[in-house]
């Protein structure tokens, strides 16, 4: 069989033309997989999250590979048929395959060109992902061009059949395989990243484990955990050495990054955990093994892939449960959730925040302004005024859980104090940021959950002038995110002037919302990208105004 098959594709076309044919199609596959590899990694190298997104209705990534494989083989077919009955030279499929290399060029070019808000991180596992899509593409392809060869040879009667000439044309379709290849390279490489997972892992337990005197704190929560990491780490470096893992590394691979930078001179390692599904913080517990755990709030963040809210409740109380038994928790006492899962803990424990009904460590005489934040920190039966450049009275709850924790670490109400000043604004969370245009942004863009949402137009009532927001909405909320967007529009109604909502799949929600409070019909604009958005922006500001950027979605929602 594999003879009678090499012998066919041998034929006029020849095994090193069906080899050139595959080559080149396999380059412009590689060079137009990075958004569907990008998309994988924005999903956590999570399969399920990818074929997700994939199935979605209004994938307009898989509507333009369509579109391309469409004109493809309509252009192919059709000049085959007219050459055909024009010429009888074989060699016109080659004109035929031109269409196809032109309208795939065009469409890889076009993909390249746009700008990503969260590029593709050229990292060795993302390598590896390429080089096994490059190779599953190339001999797929090489075997069905075969295939299709000795079909179109055992069926035609001389060479200049139709079924013939339109042999290679099966390439026009190729495109619509491609995310399809990419998902399979993740497969076969899985076993292998999996082991490979296990091994830097093993080497972080290693690292911690030598480092007994390590006072390990974990931090987790539906929302707000970058926050009281930062500012945690800016308190307690007013009297130990801490390490803290940077940005947003909350999975297992961010720690162990981290954990490579672990010195000897730190006193204190703090670790961000965030997680999507039941079990993902127990295994980041697991290997972290903290001594102090903060909860700081539950919400149906990422409810879509935890399934329901009580999923989320028992999956972030996971940390509380891996703490030793003299182990101590810090809940929020701004958070009903975080409330009742303190009332089950059986361990140390503390709420934290600006409830007056909860009175272990508390802020009171809280004034906001747009320069900061001052109040009154209540701890230990100890008051301390306090300042910070941050704005909010969630900013406040936040520092409250940090200031439990600093406290629990032998810090005076003044030290922590002098290091609640020292608090810097934390990037892209209601970041104000200046400029010499008279106008005033707040960069709000990794905040996507309903909190996040509330705290946000409270900052808004800080400033005068007009008030404008940009945002694509709510997402991953599963049955709840038409009702939460729907009730977003309703509350930034009365806070804001203008409302320009990117995209098209989920912002009609916001807009009901808005329009249902009676808020000008012609003052809410509806734009296709982040990019369009900030075009009109450009030409509507002026002097005086308060944009906001409250949630900018990872490329995947686009």
């Amino acid at each position: 069989m594999i003879n009678q098959l090499l012998d066919y594709s041998a034929g006029p076309m020849g095994i090193y033309e069906i080899l050139i044919f595959a080559t080149v199609n396999t380059l412009l596959m590689f060079f137009a997989s990075f958004k569907f590899v990008q998309t994988l990694q924005q999903s956590g190298y999570d399969g399920r999250g990818y074929l997700s997104w994939l199935k979605r209705r209004d994938n307009i990534y898989m509507l333009r590979l369509l579109i391309v494989s469409l004109l493809s083989i309509l252009a192919f077919l059709s000049f085959n048929v007219a050459a055909m009955i024009f010429s009888d030279k074989e060699q016109v499929i080659y004109i035929g395959f031109l269409f196809y290399l032109l309208f795939f060029s065009f469409y890889t070019r076009k993909d390249r060109r746009t700008k990503s808000k969260v590029p593709l991180v050229k990292t060795n596992r993302v390598k590896r992902l390429l080089l096994t899509y490059v190779l599953i593409v190339f001999f797929v392809q090489l075997l069905v061009m075969m295939l299709v060869n000795l079909i179109a040879y055992t069926a035609a009667v001389d060479t200049h059949q139709l079924l013939f000439r339109l042999r290679y044309g099966v390439l026009c379709l190729s495109p619509l395989s491609l995310p399809f290849a990419v998902i399979a390279a993740y497969y076969v490489n899985e076993p292998f990243e999996r082991y490979n997972k296990r091994s830097y892992v093993a080497k972080c337990k290693e690292a911690l484990n030598a480092r007994p005197d390590l006072i390990r704190i974990g931090i987790t929560g539906s929302y707000g955990k970058t926050s009281v990491k930062e500012i945690l780490s800016t308190v307690l470096s007013q009297k130990y050495s801490v390490l803290a893992t940077p940005y947003s590394f909350n999975t297992p691979m961010g720690m162990c990054k981290t954990v490579k930078n672990l010195k000897s001179s730190h006193q204190v390692f703090i670790a961000e955990m965030g997680a999507r599904r039941t079990g993902e913080i127990r295994e980041l517990a697991e290997i972290v093994k903290p001594d102090i755990a903060v909860l700081t709030g539950v919400v149906g963040q990422h409810i879509e892939t935890f399934g329901s809210i009580a999923n989320i409740k028992n999956t972030k109380y996971e940390l509380v449960e891996s703490l030793a038994d003299d182990g101590y928790a810090v809940f929020s006492a701004d958070n009903a959730v975080s409330v009742d899962l303190s009332e089950k803990c059986l361990k140390t424990h503390v709420l934290a925040g600006i409830n007056e009904k909860h009175k272990e460590v508390y802020a009171e005489d809280i004034s906001v302004s747009v320069s900061g934040t001052r109040f009154t920190l209540c701890v230990n039966g100890e008051r301390v005024e306090c300042s910070t450049v941050l704005i909010g009275t969630h900013n406040v709850s936040n520092i409250c859980m940090a200031a439990a924790v600093a406290a629990r670490l032998g810090m005076t109400a003044a030290e922590i104090a002098a290091g609640i000043n020292r608090v810097k604004p934390i990037k892209h969370r209601l970041e104000v940021l200046g400029g010499n245009t008279g106008v005033t942004v707040i960069d709000d863009s990794f905040n996507a959950n309903v909190k996040g949402t509330i705290a946000a137009m409270e900052v808004l009532d800080c400033f005068e002038g007009r008030k404008i927001i940009i945002t694509p909405g709510l997402v991953e909320l599963g049955d709840i995110e038409e009702h939460a967007n729907y009730m977003f529009g309703v509350r930034m109604s009365s806070h804001v002037d203008i409302a320009i909502l990117v995209g098209k799949r989920r912002v009609g929600k916001i807009k009901d919302g808005l329009l249902s409070e009676g808020f000008p019909k012609e003052n809410v604009y509806v734009v296709k990208d982040l990019a369009e958005g900030k075009r009109l922006l450009k030409d509507m500001v002026k002097d005086g105004d308060v944009i906001i950027f409250e949630n900018d979605l990872p490329d995947k929602f686009n």
